[in-house]
């Protein structure tokens, strides 16, 4: 049976798995990663050190029965690499918004042209906007840069020597066509950037190269083992969850969000307030809808009152909806979609002396997930209705979480047998690509199993989340600069 092994590199930990063609994993290893200057920047040396140790203990651990690597991770990174492929500063990652008068810039001069070309308006944590201040403020830097990578890609490059994207990616980045799935080389030239700084785009199932002699001898993968680019980590954790046009999937992470697809172009009314990639499957475009701070609001609240995050949710377990419940806007790094807007907003409304810790810690958890609802019913209102939904990471390993999103969300709930949505994807890719499956819909339907969730429903969640949606209107209209 054929073995691969799959890579994800995350904002704050990067995971090594051994699958087999059924979608098995047998094994699971994963580090910690460090911070550097700040939450939002990266050593990405670092990257390729962490994955070296791990690869060595799953390679071991496998055997040696590996034929393949294939990749995911974070994206909307800006990383490059000079000309023998070193990294010319810390990689700024995707929660990194300092671009904002960039992205300012490239809606007032190209707004109606980024929504129809690429899917989507700029926004400071793209790429696109990244480069251009880049170029403005560290000019040095700029030229110095031969190709600027995702993190997937700069593992893929010191495996195998080879520089190049794919969609998933590319999209992520601004500039990316969408219908030819190339750069948009007339638009870069018009905001004076070197397109040849991209890397050439490739299809995601796509063998990028071959392991070198050298990453051999570190990793203990075999000189010569296929590495498969794989797709950003939106794209694998969609295809991990099942995600097809009848089926969303709900992640509740560091960022909130809720991935759907449709055929190409079935995105165009509703580009603007939810995000249009590329996805991984070539038949397929993906949609998001986000929240930045889902789960990390969640942390910011515990931290607060010094609770650990495992008595956090024991403590939201017990807490109740009801009509007495304040609203929670966990817009502390920004609303995202639909309003597109990254200005810290978050906020308590409606709280009174009655309310205990418990009821805020429940209270906390259905903010969260409020704006996913928001962005689903866009999503149907836009598009058409879905049937399922795949409750991910917190949202289906945590009691308090799975129970308030069973009840919020209509749609009929599943759970992955595998939590691991975006190292399963990126299995996926590697098997289609070394050919065991005709195309990634096949893999999908063989390698994922989903058990049901205990429908539950809850009126008095309905109607908190309609307060939700009133008190975040009032909140918007209330705030600064807003009309």
């Amino acid at each position: 049976m054929t073995k691969i092994i799959t890579i994800d590199i995350g904002t704050s930990r990067v995971k090594c798995a051994l699958f087999d063609e059924t979608g098995a994993m047998s094994v699971l290893e994963s580090l910690r990663l460090k911070r550097t200057e700040s939450p939002d920047v990266q050593d990405a040396e670092e990257w390729f050190a962490v994955v070296c140790k791990l690869l060595k203990v799953v390679t071991a651990k496998a055997g040696g029965e590996v034929e393949a690597v294939a990749l995911t991770g974070n994206m909307h990174a800006l990383l490059g690499v000079d000309a023998w492929g070193k990294p010319v500063a810390a990689a700024r990652l995707w929660s990194d918004n300092h671009a904002q008068r960039e992205s300012d810039e490239l809606n007032d001069r190209l707004g109606k042209l980024l929504l129809e070309k690429y899917g989507n308006s700029s926004i400071p944590v793209f790429t696109l906007p990244k480069i251009m201040q880049m170029k403005r403020e560290q000019p040095e830097l700029y030229s110095k840069s031969v190709k600027f990578l995702q993190s997937k890609e700069f593992i893929a490059y010191r495996l195998t020597g080879e520089m190049v994207t794919e969609p998933t990616d590319a999209s992520g980045v601004l500039g990316m066509e969408l219908t030819t799935r190339q750069w948009d080389d007339a638009f870069f030239q018009e905001l004076g950037l070197d397109v040849g700084k991209m890397p050439d785009i490739v299809p995601s199932c796509s063998i990028c190269g071959k392991v070198t002699p050298e990453a051999s001898a570190l990793t203990g993968l075999r000189t010569g083992t296929p590495v498969v680019i794989g797709c950003g980590d939106l794209a694998s954790a969609a295809l991990g969850s099942g995600v097809d046009d009848e089926t969303m999937s709900l992640t509740l992470g560091t960022a909130g969000q809720l991935l759907a697809t449709g055929a190409p172009g079935d995105g165009r009314k509703s580009a603007g307030r939810l995000f249009v990639f590329a996805h991984a499957d070539p038949t397929r475009e993906l949609y998001l809808g986000s929240v930045p701070a889902g789960g990390f609001a969640l942390e910011w609240f515990a931290n607060l009152h010094q609770l650990p995050m495992e008595q956090f949710f024991k403590l939201a377990a017990q807490g109740a909806i009801s009509d007495e419940s304040p609203v929670f806007l966990p817009y502390v790094l920004g609303r995202g979609a639909p309003s597109m807007d990254y200005k810290p907003a978050g906020a308590w409304l409606g709280l009174s002396a009655n309310n205990t810790l418990p009821e805020l810690c429940a209270a906390a958890v259905l903010g969260a997930l409020c704006p996913l609802r928001q962005c689903a019913d866009l999503l149907e209102e836009l598009t058409w209705k879905r049937k399922k939904v795949t409750l991910q990471a917190l949202a289906c390993r945590e009691t308090a979480v799975r129970r308030l999103a069973s009840a919020l969300f209509h749609q009929h709930k599943l759970i992955p047998e595998n939590s691991e949505a975006s190292l399963l994807g990126a299995a996926m890719l590697g098997f289609t690509g070394m050919g065991v499956y005709p195309d990634v819909r096949s893999a999908l339907k063989t390698m994922l199993r989903t058990r049901p969730v205990e429908a539950l429903s809850d009126v008095a969640v309905e109607q908190a989340y309609n307060r939700f949606l009133q008190w975040a209107q009032v909140a918007r209209c209330c705030a600064p600069g807003e009309a």
